[in-house]
């Protein structure tokens, strides 16, 4: 077994004080160490101030940071892509562009603590509220008849005040005695812990796909793992994320999942880049 390549994200999502929180998320592999962040309104979660640090490598490790002006006062929120995008067309690497999406994915997760800043009276409000919006997104969204433990008695009564979300990631590349690509990957975080495991031949067809949900807010999620049957024996380089997402189950599927799938092809095409 040969270790051929390594990927680590860290989100984190803090409050600052009764009207800020600072999100960021630090990426590391073989070929590069950066950092994105944002400054965030509590209330209505609008950027004050967006940045790219760029950390070096042995020989050269000293760092520059990037404002990216262009992000002041845009949303960061379900549904505010196209300005992101917009804005973020200034980063020339892709791959600094896509840490700003995990710091929005970080700041919805940690908005469960921020209900009544978001304008909601109780956490039941707001649980009903994300009830209705993300209807159909994901599994334990796509059967909320089913459910046998609601988003609020999943979280509990007693929120978080200022360490509000943290999520690590993580993407192994290995070539085996075979000739074959092993890619495993893994997300914990503060409410969920999902590993996936993807084996590629030589011609880059998957000849093998887990998936394992350890940590969920409830059993109907652990069902999306099946899906994982579906990408048997397709040739996932190059495979647009919304055609993968299609295959692992979309709104049936976990979207957490997906992420992790998707991560892992992108970590395959980045080793065959090199």
């Amino acid at each position: 077994m040969d270790f051929l390549m390594q990927r680590f994200w860290h989100t984190s999502v803090v409050r600052n004080d009764e009207h800020y929180l600072t999100a960021k998320t630090v990426y590391m592999d073989c070929r590069l160490e950066c950092l994105a962040g944002m400054e965030v309104e509590v209330d209505t979660l609008k950027i004050k101030k967006a940045w790219v640090d760029r950390l070096g490598r042995p020989g050269k490790m000293a760092e520059s940071r990037e404002y990216i002006e262009g992000l002041k006062g845009v949303e960061a929120y379900l549904g505010g892509g196209a300005r992101l995008r917009q804005a973020l067309q200034v980063v020339k690497e892709e791959l600094e562009r896509s840490l700003f999406n995990d710091l929005v994915i970080g700041i919805v997760q940690a908005e469960t603590f921020l209900y009544r800043e978001r304008g909601y009276d109780s956490a039941d409000d707001y649980n009903r509220a994300w009830e209705d919006f993300y209807l159909g997104s994901c599994r334990y969204y796509s059967n909320l008849d089913r459910i046998k433990t609601s988003w609020g008695n999943y979280v509990g009564l007693s929120g978080r005040v200022e360490n509000l979300f943290d999520r690590c990631k993580s993407q192994q590349l290995y070539r085996d005695y075979k000739g074959y690509y092993i890619i495993n990957g893994s997300l914990i975080d503060s409410f969920h812990q999902v590993n996936t495991s993807l084996e590629l031949d030589e011609n880059m067809k998957v000849t093998a796909a887990y998936g394992q949900l350890l940590r969920v807010p409830d059993e109907v999620c652990r069902e999306s793992t099946s899906r994982m049957e579906n990408i048997k024996g397709l040739l996932l380089p190059g495979m647009p994320k919304k055609e993968l997402a299609h295959r692992l189950g979309a709104g049936q599927g976990c979207v957490h999942l997906i992420d992790l799938v998707y991560d892992g092809v992108k970590t395959l095409e980045l080793y065959l880049r090199q």
